[in-house]
């Protein structure tokens, strides 16, 4: 499994907020280059989108689950495979919480392909992270409201 945490110094509810909010994406995940949805905020397991990347091919993602300040967990399908992915995130207090990213490949090859794009996954990811905690820190810092 690829993992990757990042401590944040914001709410929960602050970094929940920035991880459902499907406009947000390309602000923290800048490998995104459209989103091609129904809803634009995730609220629960029924959210699907079309991700399109800026390299490679556009993949369905499908939310599996949805918590209000604890994360969303997601799957998309590539190349006959499953990619299993978790963003979670611990509340550590009212002030502080850590959001933790993981990635998982199953299929016919899946510790082979998750071995190979093992390293540039947990960099993406870890880059990811840091973006995401940036700017749900800024908006706390500066008391926006911010409600996906």
């Amino acid at each position: 499994m690829i993992r990757s945490e990042q401590s944040v110094a914001a709410p929960a509810a602050v970094a929940h907020a920035v991880l459902t909010d499907v406009a947000a994406w390309r602000l923290w995940s800048p490998h995104i280059r459209s989103v091609d949805s129904a809803g634009e905020v995730i609220q629960d397991a029924s959210w699907s989108g079309l991700v399109k990347p800026w390299f490679g091919p556009a993949t369905l993602m499908e939310v599996t689950w949805c918590e209000p300040g604890r994360g969303i967990r997601w799957t998309s399908h590539a190349a006959g495979h499953r990619l299993d992915y978790a963003d979670l995130i611990t509340p550590h207090g009212d002030q502080r919480c850590t959001v933790t990213m993981t990635a998982e490949v199953t299929g016919p090859a899946g510790p082979l392909v998750q071995g190979v794009v093992g390293p540039l996954s947990a960099y993406g990811q870890r880059r990811r992270l840091t973006r995401l905690a940036a700017l749900a820190e800024f908006l706390h810092r500066r008391a926006i409201v911010y409600a996906a």
